[in-house]
């Protein structure tokens, strides 16, 4: 699925069920892993210049999501693909560490990242979070942390933990108006099958 359309499926599920409903009902969970991938895939677009897919994992417990792009440096169309486990950093959690630390406990595939959507409303220092990183065993191979700059409400932030840091600002609504006509991905076109999204209203970003 294109980041648009997983998050204005989000979008429909806040306007039939109500904001608490949406970010707090385990019925939503998947949808909410996705929105939070779809985010951090619009942000690796916006950076890179690639287009992102986003897919809910259904069949296996992990990861929570997968994201796709289309590699074609070499002349073929080759799919690299990003696991990603998806954490919520709610406001009951004072410390990131707290979070982070729990996930790192367990097992993971070396090639799985951590995606931390950041919902407490508390800032961060990116540069003591990675030196307390490395005091830890880190199993995955990315950690990432995406939620609303601080300095701009509209504007969400992407901040690399791990293994360095990388950041990405943007704003979401002109990072989808520019991915409006971006194609599901792997699905052909057929008769009354086309798959262009159109964008309908403003998006709602459930970060605090």
């Amino acid at each position: 699925m294109s980041p648009s359309f997983v998050m204005h499926r989000m979008q429909k599920i806040i306007y039939t069920h109500g904001i608490r409903e949406a970010v707090s009902n385990r019925r939503f969970k998947q949808e909410r892993e996705a929105w939070a991938s779809a985010v951090w895939a619009l942000g690796l677009t916006e950076r890179d210049q690639r287009e992102h897919w986003v897919e809910i994992e259904t069949e296996e417990n992990t990861p929570d999501t997968k994201v796709h792009r289309l590699d074609q440096s070499t002349g073929h169309n080759r799919i690299e693909t990003y696991n990603i486990e998806v954490v919520d950093w709610e406001e009951h959690v004072d410390d990131l560490m707290q979070i982070i630390q729990q996930k790192c406990a367990r097992a993971y595939p070396s090639d799985f990242g951590l995606l931390i959507l950041g919902r407490s409303g508390r800032a961060i220092d990116p540069n003591a979070v990675m030196e307390a990183l490395r005091n830890i065993r880190v199993p995955f191979a990315e950690i990432w942390i995406v939620g609303r700059s601080l300095e701009d409400r509209n504007r969400v932030q992407m901040v690399r933990l791990f293994p360095d840091r990388s950041e990405v600002l943007f704003d979401p609504g002109r990072a989808l108006n520019r991915t409006e006509n971006q194609k599901e991905f792997m699905q052909p076109e057929g008769r009354g099958t086309g798959t262009d999204i159109h964008l309908r209203g403003d998006i709602y970003l459930p970060i605090p």
